[in-house]
């Protein structure tokens, strides 16, 4: 075989490799020259490095200021894993979730609850155990705590609960969608808000590739008119409403906030649990 046969050989491999990556390159980069959320234009604002692997590039809406990857090619990869080896505030976050969800059930009189991307369940769990009826859904992960709780026995829910959900989402129009068309009357949200942070944010979570789209104020405050809900946003809470309800909103300011959720996350230790043997029961009838 002579080496003139090989140089041309190894020239050819080089081509076909080049356009294999180019064409890779490009099914990853379609749907970048528009908002995910909002169809608005995009500029790019950072690159950053994602599961340690994925030279990622990152957009700015220019018409709802929201933050976004390109198209997440990588989210097999994210979550092998449901549960992040990193989210070490996860025992904490439901905790402050419980007694925020509970403030604002009690507040709007919310008792049929779906908490979706709720993950293992365990939020599910304990909100059940204060007697709402709460069902999880979670198409990541399997329901560990609310086995025999994910298939709601009510036709509407009252009430969305969501927690450091909605950045996980990669087609979030749509997928919002379908937590604004259930008809909820109160749907009550957890996510950072973007404002102008740059690759260094922490809220990135770059070693987990599971944080893709990250909402402005503005961005919130249009997804609220885009689907007739009263936006307010409460300390670490976004709260949605049908009914404006400014009184409860006051209350729900007050119960959501700083002291008053401290006060809220103890008086829950305090309160009886039903729900704990009520659901025994009802799993033993099944």
């Amino acid at each position: 075989m002579t080496p003139v046969f090989i140089q041309g050989a190894w020239t050819i491999v080089g081509q076909i490799a080049h356009s294999v990556l180019h064409r890779v390159k490009s099914k990853h980069m379609t749907s970048v020259h528009s908002c995910r959320l909002c169809g608005g234009p995009l500029s790019k604002v950072f690159n950053t490095r994602l599961l340690n692997k994925h030279d990622v590039a990152f957009f700015k809406c220019d018409s709802c200021d929201s933050l976004q990857s390109e198209e997440p090619y990588w989210l097999d990869a994210a979550y092998a894993v449901s549960l992040s080896r990193l989210d070490t505030g996860a025992g904490q976050r439901n905790m402050i979730s419980l007694a925020g969800a509970l403030s604002v059930a009690k507040l709007f009189g919310a008792r049929d609850l779906i908490d979706m991307g709720g993950g293992d369940g365990l939020l599910c769990r304990l909100l059940r155990d204060y007697g709402l009826n709460c069902y999880v859904t979670d198409k990541f992960a399997a329901p560990t705590y609310a086995q025999g709780f994910t298939e709601p026995d009510f036709a509407k829910p009252e009430m969305i609960v969501a927690f450091e959900v909605i950045e996980h989402f990669a087609q979030p129009a749509s997928e919002l969608a379908a937590i604004f068309g259930a008809g909820a009357a109160v749907i009550m949200l957890t996510t950072e808000i973007y404002e102008g942070q740059n690759e260094d944010w922490w809220y990135l979570a770059p070693e987990t590739g599971q944080h893709i789209f990250f909402y402005s104020a503005k961005a919130l405050q249009l997804i609220g008119e885009r689907y007739g809900y009263h936006f307010a946003r409460i300390g670490r809470f976004t709260l949605f409403t049908r009914d404006k309800a400014k009184l409860r909103c006051i209350a729900a300011s007050l119960m959501l906030r700083g002291y008053g959720l401290a006060w809220v996350r103890a008086l829950v230790q305090l309160m009886p649990a039903p729900g704990v043997a009520r659901d025994m029961g009802l799993q033993k009838s099944k």
